[in-house]
């Protein structure tokens, strides 16, 4: 894939989360800004700390890519890391992150900055014990080999990649007009899905919006993006229930698919 398709999906991705980032706003805000105030606020699903506690999390260096608002990275902050990044390309998201971080009372030790993922500063490069990204984020990319080689690069030797994410079977799904969730898409499926249909994953409200597009990532696309960079596989949990707001009735069916994966990836020291 050439540089300039990379680009032309980062650009309206980024068009389409600034779309929809007042309407998160509206959703949530409010709620989260009082909540983040709590000495005990965390935002991540039981799973991801449990993850996260197999690393030493203590007085270590975090960056989370395509943070949104920051609010797991916050969590990870509470949880005793030193201090964080987040990147998002949306400056949307990232003025309500600041805004929830000053809330908490975090401003000095988390640092949000806007960027597409491809094109990080590089004075970012091996500065960080731990890279993380939680639900929602690889099936943004158009080019994930690339998108390692970005997470590896920020890493100090000896540092992980922790992630949290919908499991690639889940994108064969859709739902039905009813909500019934069926198999819909090859999991070989080769070519991006164009979504004008809205990014309104808490209401859930379909409004007519700018394109955006995703991509299927098999499981070995994933797996083989880090081990062919070196990074040593240590950790991996697949999850059976839904940690995505996406085809939620999924978790109740009997035949139901995996639904989520972590996975804890470590440069070489």
């Amino acid at each position: 894939m050439t540089i300039k398709n990379r680009k032309f999906y980062t650009d309206a991705n980024r068009a389409s989360w600034e779309e929809v980032a007042p309407r998160h706003r509206s959703s949530n805000q409010e709620e989260l800004l009082n909540a983040v105030r709590a000495s005990d606020f965390n935002a991540l699903h039981k799973e991801f700390v449990e993850t996260l506690n197999l690393i030493d999390i203590k007085n270590k260096n975090v960056a989370q890519i395509c943070c949104n608002n920051a609010k797991d990275l916050l969590s990870v902050i509470k949880l005793g890391a030193r201090s964080g990044v987040g990147v998002d390309a949306s400056a949307g998201f990232i003025d309500q992150g600041r805004e929830i971080i000053n809330a908490a009372g975090h401003q000095d030790d988390i640092k949000l900055i806007v960027s597409d993922v491809y094109d990080l500063p590089k004075e970012l490069e091996g500065q960080f014990d731990i890279v993380m990204t939680t639900v929602g984020v690889m099936s943004w990319m158009p080019d994930l080999p690339a998108f390692f080689q970005i997470i590896n690069s920020l890493l100090k030797p000896g540092g992980h990649y922790v992630v949290e994410e919908m499991h690639p079977v889940l994108l064969m799904y859709e739902a039905g007009d009813k909500g019934a969730s069926r198999p819909m898409y090859s999991y070989f499926k080769d070519d991006p899905w164009k979504d004008t249909d809205g990014l309104d994953y808490f209401g859930h409200v379909e409004y007519e919006s700018k394109p955006s597009y995703s991509f299927q990532h098999k499981m070995d696309d994933i797996l083989m993006a880090g081990i062919n960079l070196g990074m040593r596989l240590k950790h991996i949990r697949e999850i059976g229930h839904d940690i995505s707001n996406f085809c939620m009735d999924l978790q109740h069916q009997e035949a139901k698919p995996p639904l989520g994966i972590n996975l804890i990836f470590e440069k070489p020291a």
